[in-house]
C-alpha cells in the first residue's frame, strides 16, 4: 500500500450516511497516509429550501471546518455561508471563499502536493482547486447520464463535463467492464478496480449467532435488500412477489430515496410481509445480513444497471447467502454463485432456487469468493496504479 502521501478526496456526499467505496478506501488509505475527505459543495438554492423546511438550523452555519476521524484521516466540510450560485457576481465571490477556505485548511494540515481524487462530472470545475497536486484522479462509479431523473439537457450537461474530466484526468479509475468499454476512449490511462467488501466484519459477525432482535422476530424465510433504495429497483416486480408469496418475509435496509416509484414503493410497505427496518449502522450491517435466507439484487435491467459494480454482491457472498439479482454483468460475473433471471417475470423462480440452495459447502464457496474481493485487495491494485503513474511507467 501506499504510504506516507498525503490524499484529498473530493466526495458529492457527507462522510456519515450509507458506507460506499469512498469511505472504505480513504479509511484504509488513512492507516499509512494522511486523508483530508471533502464534503459535498453547498448549492444556494437547495440550502435556503433546507433551512425553510427546518433541516438546517443557524447552528449549522459555524460547524468546524474540519473534524478528525482517525489518526491520519479528516473530514473538511465547506463554509454553509458561502454556496454555490449561478450568478456573477455572488458566483465568483463565494467560489474565491471556498477556494481560500480549502486552501486553509490544507495548510492547517500541512498538505503541500496531495493525491487528488474526484468523484464526479460536476466536479471539473475543481481540477485547478489545488494547483500543486501530485496527481488527479478521477474514480467512475456509475454511468452518471444514465440517472433516471436527468431530463435532456442535464443529461447532455454531464456528458459534456465528464468528457472534459475525462481527458483532463492523469489517472481514470472505474469500476466495470461496461464503464471501462465506456471511458477508455476519452483516456488511456483508465484502470479497472471493481468494488469490495470489508471481510473481516463479516467473519466476525458470523462468528457471533445473535440476530438483531427487530430482525429476529420477522419470520423466515428472509429476502433481504440492503443499500440504496430507490429508482434502479423495480419495486413493482416486488410488490407483485411479495402479493403471491405471502410466506416470504421481504426485508430492506438502507435509505431510501425514491421519486418516480413512491406509490410502488409506499404499496409495497402496505404489505405484511414486507419490513422496512431503516438505515442501519455500517458496522452493524454484517450482523443483519447473516440473518437473511437469500440476499436480493432486483435491478431495472436498464443502462444503468449495465454499468454497475454493486457493493452488496461483494457483502450476500461474504456473508454466505445465495442471491437472486436480476441478470445484469456484474451478477453475471459470479454466475456461479448468484441465481440469474432474465426478465422479471422469472424472479420468483431465482429466489426459489437461491432458497434451495443451502448445502454448507456452496455457502463456503460464496465466501471464499468473497475473501478474494476484499477492499484491502482494492487498496493493494489502486496503489500499484498510482506509484506507475508518479514513476512515469507502464502499469
Amino acid at each position: 500500500m501506499l504510504e506516507g502521501y498525503d490524499f484529498v478526496y473530493f466526495s458529492p456526499g457527507p462522510w456519515e450516511g450509507l458506507r460506499r467505496n469512498r469511505h472504505q478506501l480513504m479509511s484504509i488509505f488513512a492507516c499509512q497516509n494522511k486523508v483530508i475527505f471533502v464534503e459535498r459543495r453547498w448549492h444556494l438554492r437547495p440550502t435556503l429550501a433546507a433551512f425553510r423546511r427546518g433541516e438546517l438550523t443557524v447552528s449549522d452555519l459555524h460547524r468546524p471546518a474540519l473534524r478528525q476521524i482517525s489518526n491520519g484521516l479528516f473530514v473538511y466540510h465547506y463554509p454553509m455561508w458561502a454556496p454555490i450560485s449561478g450568478r456573477f457576481p455572488l458566483s465568483h465571490l463565494t467560489k474565491a471563499i471556498r477556494r481560500a477556505a480549502i486552501r486553509r485548511a490544507l495548510r492547517r494540515l500541512c498538505i503541500t502536493q496531495p493525491i487528488v481524487w474526484f468523484s464526479q462530472p460536476d466536479m471539473v470545475d475543481l481540477i485547478d482547486e489545488i494547483p500543486s497536486a501530485r496527481l488527479c484522479i478521477y474514480h467512475v462509479v456509475d454511468e452518471y447520464s444514465a440517472y433516471s431523473d436527468h431530463t435532456t439537457d442535464s443529461r447532455r450537461r454531464v456528458e459534456e463535463a465528464e468528457k472534459k474530466m475525462l481527458r483532463l484526468a492523469d489517472v481514470v479509475i472505474v469500476v466495470s467492464e461496461k464503464l471501462y468499454e465506456a471511458k477508455r476512449r476519452y483516456n488511456p490511462r483508465t484502470y479497472l478496480i471493481q468494488n469490495g467488501v470489508d471481510y473481516p466484519a463479516y467473519t466476525a459477525a458470523l462468528a457471533n449467532p445473535q440476530v438483531p432482535p427487530e430482525l429476529e422476530a420477522i419470520p423466515r424465510p428472509r429476502l433481504g435488500y440492503s443499500g440504496l433504495i430507490g429508482d434502479k429497483l423495480d419495486l413493482d416486480m416486488l410488490k407483485d412477489l411479495a402479493l403471491v408469496n405471502p410466506q416470504w418475509s421481504f426485508v430492506f435496509i438502507g435509505q431510501v430515496r425514491v421519486v418516480r416509484q413512491a406509490d410502488h414503493w409506499q404499496a409495497l410497505l402496505s404489505l405484511p410481509n414486507v419490513h422496512y427496518l431503516g438505515l442501519v449502522n455500517a458496522m452493524r450491517v454484517p450482523h443483519y445480513l447473516k440473518g437473511l435466507d437469500v440476499g436480493l439484487m432486483p435491478y431495472i435491467q436498464d443502462r444503468h444497471a449495465e454499468h454497475i459494480s454493486p457493493l452488496k454482491l461483494y457483502d450476500y457472498l461474504a456473508a454466505g447467502l445465495p442471491v437472486a439479482s436480476m441478470n445484469i454483468p456484474a451478477a453475471r460475473e459470479f454466475s456461479q454463485f448468484v441465481h440469474l433471471a432474465d426478465r422479471p417475470v422469472d424472479f420468483a423462480r431465482v429466489v426459489e432456487n437461491a432458497l434451495n440452495d443451502v448445502a454448507p459447502e456452496r455457502r463456503q464457496a460464496r465466501m471464499n469468493i468473497a475473501a478474494q474481493h476484499t477492499w484491502e485487495v482494492r487498496v493493494e491494485q489502486l496503489s500499484s496504479v498510482i506509484q506507475a503513474q508518479m514513476a512515469g511507467v507502464p502499469v
